[in-house]
């Protein structure tokens, strides 16, 4: 007499970890492919403990340490600047957000602030570095 024995049949369902391992793909791609505006001078940003994101409507005007001005990675002239803006602002862009060097003079960034204020714009904001807590 034989024994037989009856192993369990073991199914493994692979629908689901198919569509994670799609949805992780897609989600890599989508990140990867987000287009960032930098500058090519490097800035150092002045830090503060408090955070906000940016929206990708957001004008990004960089103010480097030698008080040249940048939008997206085009450099303008202060007075160029307003016109810029009000052309922007047809868009539906009504918010900026400042990146100013640590080192630049105030006073730019003020002038800067101005400009920004004049066009019609709405929203202004500042783009720090976060403070390490210690």
């Amino acid at each position: 007499m034989k024994y037989r024995l009856d192993k369990p049949q073991i199914n493994l369902n692979l629908a689901p970890m198919i569509d994670v391992v799609f949805l992780l793909l897609i989600f890599f791609i989508t990140a990867s492919s987000l287009r960032v505006s930098e500058v090519e001078t490097n800035i150092n940003l002045a830090e503060t403990g408090v955070e906000k994101e940016s929206r990708d409507s957001t004008i990004v005007i960089a103010v480097t340490e030698e008080g040249k001005i940048y939008v997206g990675e085009k450099e303008l002239e202060i007075n160029e600047l307003e016109g810029f803006l009000k052309l922007s602002l047809e868009e539906h862009n009504s918010e900026v957000s400042v990146y100013a060097d640590r080192e630049v003079a105030f006073q730019e960034v003020v002038r800067v602030m101005d400009i920004v204020k004049k066009s019609g714009v709405e929203n202004l904001s500042f783009v720090l570095n976060r403070k390490d807590k210690d």
